[in-house]
């Protein structure tokens, strides 16, 4: 079987929702924090817990009404139907926050599509209510990312299986080494170049449905040798 695995910033999300949001509402402090995390001072579980603190106070009713101003790809729901017409299943990996993936998706129908993401929480307090992330599908071996992407690729497939990946930016960098295919944009791209990993260069999922039907016309999509092992690997050392 097939199985597609896609990002949500810049990917699904036409935009970062995530930064934009930071950015709105906690201004210059989250760029210093996300030039730390670019830099490797920080990771992301840290990166995005600090970004959720220099938000200080928030109102839940804004942030929810900045979030809806944010729409998923244009061409993305006709490569559901695509995928859905050939039995490919599709799944959402997002190290994002889970209160604005759920609430566009919800928003424009496509609540249907699952996906994994961090937590978030508006707790009220004494003096008002702060946006607090959890992280449920952290890797306890890995201090990199939130959301283990890759976990989720490894455990929702099977040895026969062809996992496709689509992505753009540095926490995707991690699952594209586990995936057979691999969809790139954005500083992806780089990486990919760098580490020898074969990819599709794209531009929004129109581009992604013409080429995999391309592929599927042509041939099936064969195991790359590095993904296999790296599975294999991921296994073995658990």
């Amino acid at each position: 079987m097939i199985r597609v695995f896609c990002d949500f910033d810049g990917t699904v999300s036409a935009d970062d929702v995530g930064n934009a949001l930071f950015s709105a509402y906690a201004g210059p402090t989250a760029g210093r924090i996300v030039d730390r995390y670019l830099a490797g001072e920080i990771n992301a579980r840290e990166c995005l817990t600090r970004e959720c603190e220099a938000l200080g106070d928030v109102n839940q009713d804004a942030l929810l009404a900045f979030v809806d101003q944010f729409n998923p790809d244009p061409h993305f729901k006709e490569f559901l139907g695509f995928c859905r017409s050939r039995e490919i299943p599709v799944t959402i990996l997002s190290d994002g926050l889970d209160f604005y993936v759920e609430r566009i998706l919800k928003k424009h129908g496509l609540s249907q599509v699952p996906f994994f993401a961090n937590h978030a929480e508006f707790v009220a307090h004494e003096r008002g209510t702060r946006l607090v992330p959890s992280f449920p599908f952290r890797d306890e071996h890995c201090d990199q990312c939130g959301n283990c992407k890759r976990n989720h690729i490894a455990t929702m497939s099977e040895d026969n299986d062809r996992a496709v990946y689509i992505g753009d930016g540095i926490s995707d960098r991690c699952p594209v080494r586990y995936a057979d295919l691999v969809f790139a944009k954005g500083s992806l791209i780089g990486y990919c170049q760098e580490q020898n990993i074969s990819y599709y260069e794209f531009g929004d999922f129109g581009d992604v449905q013409r080429r995999m039907g391309q592929i599927f016309g042509k041939k099936h999509i064969k195991a790359r040798r590095e993904a296999v092992m790296a599975r294999r690997d991921l296994f073995i050392a658990e």
